[in-house]
């Protein structure tokens, strides 16, 4: 799972409705399933914008729809969340610092690290749902490993 190892801030625990929602969203971008679009959307407000590799998606219909090519350049896909920080005392803004190791269609793999911009929206305690994911990383790692 992306959160066995992540290290949280220990003078603002945080909600295990937030941890469940952070493991969710984990696990339906490194899913191959039909329906890891519709899961993933489902932990997102109407509104809710992914900014990740695959550009910008806003919205319910365009965050389910852009797992429909999320697998299109990837054998396998496995994020691990390293490090969490809260940017408010109610965890709806967070920074984090991951992992992610990818191995591609065409043989190459890739392990570099991430940070993402995540805030949320209802009450995060018990029912948080995603309003923004930002997501960057050096690209450099990747365009070697599909031009290779």
């Amino acid at each position: 799972m992306a959160l066995n190892n992540t290290k949280w801030p220990s003078d603002i625990p945080a909600p295990a409705a937030l941890k469940t929602w952070l493991g969710k969203v984990f696990e339906a971008v490194d899913s191959k399933a039909p329906d890891s679009g519709d899961q993933l959307a489902a932990l997102y407000a109407p509104n809710g914008v992914m900014h990740g590799m695959g550009g910008k998606a806003e919205g319910t219909k365009a965050i389910s729809e852009s797992r429909k090519a999320a697998w299109d350049h990837f054998e396998s896909r496995k994020h691990e969340v390293l490090q969490v920080f809260a940017g408010k005392a109610d965890w709806s803004d967070l920074i984090l610092i991951g992992k992610l190791l990818a191995v591609l269609k065409n043989g190459n793999t890739v392990e570099t690290e991430f940070i993402a911009q995540i805030q949320l929206t209802g009450d995060v305690a018990t029912d948080p749902k995603g309003l923004l994911y930002k997501v960057w990383g050096d690209s450099a790692p990747w365009v070697k490993a599909m031009s290779g």
